[in-house]
């Protein structure tokens, strides 16, 4: 019998492109940290799976070296897959891994036993308004034996009064397919393809704005909608940071314009039998930089939920010394790769600017929070952005452990100094790293709890043998 299952990964990113063809498969090799290097990510082209009209699974070898991320049609989308995995017991031998057809047929199932559910929702409208009418949801069910791609069709609740999406149309939300597993590939999968990345407006759009020029075939929501309502309060939680819809500008009076966009997020449902495994997709717009990564990432948010208290453990340093040491360089190259990625004078100047704003708000000395950012630098010989390029400089210092670690030797406060901890709520920019980038929460960013407990704790380790005062 199948004892238990679930689906990898258990979430996935799906990113919008008009392409038809989607993203060729890649992984991460060796960062270039070399002293020419790019201080960049590697993608290394690997192979990819390809799914045809009828279902039929092949696989692609890498087309050269190099990834290519857009086409004539426009960006190519990422399309994730997801595998269906269990243990099960057969013969009195215990297994597990991905569930495949012999499996299925050990126990006397077909694929047309295994039943897929997709539901996804884009709730950006619903969010701001607090509108069930505003709700835009699409879900399809399919069998593991119905192999043809099925549409995913936004839509408004059923009986809704103001309904967002009029009765009859729909925003296209992506769509699911079924590969038809075979001798090559009998794992049970399902692929996820998103939206093509387009915006819908309402009827009425050419009489708010003219600054969205929408083609008459996407201008069919509905301008009674609640949502072409919405006007956003000064500070409102639902709109940080402030600017996230369009129309949301004093310039455009703050009124919603009515736009809505093709991502969404939800969830992926498989059942054989009495077992149900579930995993969550999401889909991003094509805003990315390959060869770099953040610094901080949703593996680390994750990681920090459940393991932030372990690097607070003095034996987590000293009985894995050198795990720890490659943690710290990977999240100093990591920093290098997204300072790569930042104008850090324009972000500076917008720092000093919210600073400002935020000191006549309560009252305080302006000057003063003028000069907790970075002032305007000497500008370098045929360089632009002169605060950039000395940060980047810096910074290519830090991956290199031997640097760090004689830095921090020599300055046993670097990390409490120049290092922001995380914090809630404080609206003030300074000079600590991540210099004037802003969190999703509109408030200065910072490392996670766990980054920054694992940086104190292993800079402590590193002055343990280092005689005070030297």
């Amino acid at each position: 019998m199948i004892e238990k299952m679930w689906l990898y990964p258990p979430l996935a990113f799906a990113r919008l492109g008009p392409s038809p063809e989607p993203c060729e498969n890649y992984r991460y090799g060796p960062n270039d940290l070399t002293p020419r290097g790019t201080g960049k990510t590697v993608a290394v082209p690997a192979p990819s799976l390809v799914v045809a009209a009828d279902g039929t699974l092949t696989e692609r070898p890498p087309q050269g070296n190099r990834v290519r991320f857009k086409d004539a049609r426009g960006w190519r989308p990422i399309c994730p897959f997801f595998e269906v995995h269990g243990t099960w017991v057969i013969d009195g031998v215990r297994d597990d891994g991905p569930i495949t057809t012999e499996v299925l047929d050990a126990f006397g199932l077909t694929p047309a036993d295994v039943q897929w559910k997709v539901e996804v929702a884009n709730l950006k409208a619903h969010q701001c308004s607090r509108a069930e009418d505003d709700r835009i949801d699409a879900a399809v069910e399919v069998a593991g034996n119905q192999h043809e791609k099925r549409p995913l069709e936004g839509r408004s609740p059923q009986g809704a009064a103001r309904p967002l999406v009029p009765s009859g149309r729909h925003i296209p939300l992506g769509a699911v397919q079924i590969p038809r597993p075979s001798a090559d590939f009998p794992e049970l999968r399902m692929r996820f393809t998103p939206a093509a990345g387009l915006v819908y407006g309402p009827t009425d759009l050419l009489q708010r704005t003219d600054r969205y020029p929408l083609p008459a075939e996407r201008l069919f929501l509905s301008a009674n909608s609640r949502w072409c309502e919405f006007r956003a309060v000064r500070f409102d939680p639902r709109t940080a940071p402030s600017g996230l819809y369009a129309g949301a500008s004093l310039q455009d009076g703050g009124t919603s314009f009515g736009l809505v966009d093709d991502v969404c997020d939800g969830l992926v449902t498989v059942t054989v039998g009495e077992l149900t495994a579930r995993a969550r997709v999401v889909v991003t717009p094509p805003d990315f930089a390959p060869d770099r990564r953040p610094f901080t990432s949703l593996a680390d948010g994750l990681t920090d939920r459940v393991k932030r208290a372990e690097v607070r453990e003095p034996a987590y340093i000293s009985q894995n010394p050198q795990l720890t040491a490659l943690e710290v360089r990977d999240l100093f190259e990591r920093a290098l790769e997204a300072m790569d990625a930042v104008n850090v004078d324009a972000q500076n100047q917008r720092a000093t600017n919210e600073n400002i704003d935020n000191a006549q708000g309560e009252g305080s000395p302006i000057a003063e929070a003028r000069a907790r950012t970075f002032p305007e630098p000497v500008p370098l010989a045929g360089i632009t952005l002169a605060l950039t390029e000395r940060g980047r400089r810096k910074h290519r210092r830090f991956p290199a452990l031997e640097v760090l670690e004689d830095l921090i030797r020599e300055q046993p406060d670097f990390i409490q100094r120049f290092v922001r901890p995380p914090a809630t709520e404080d609206p003030w920019y300074d000079r600590r790293m991540p210099v004037a980038v802003r969190g999703s929460d509109a408030f200065p960013m910072h490392l996670t709890r766990r980054q920054y407990d694992l940086l104190v704790a292993w800079a402590r380790s590193v002055r343990a043998n280092v005689e005070e005062g030297s």
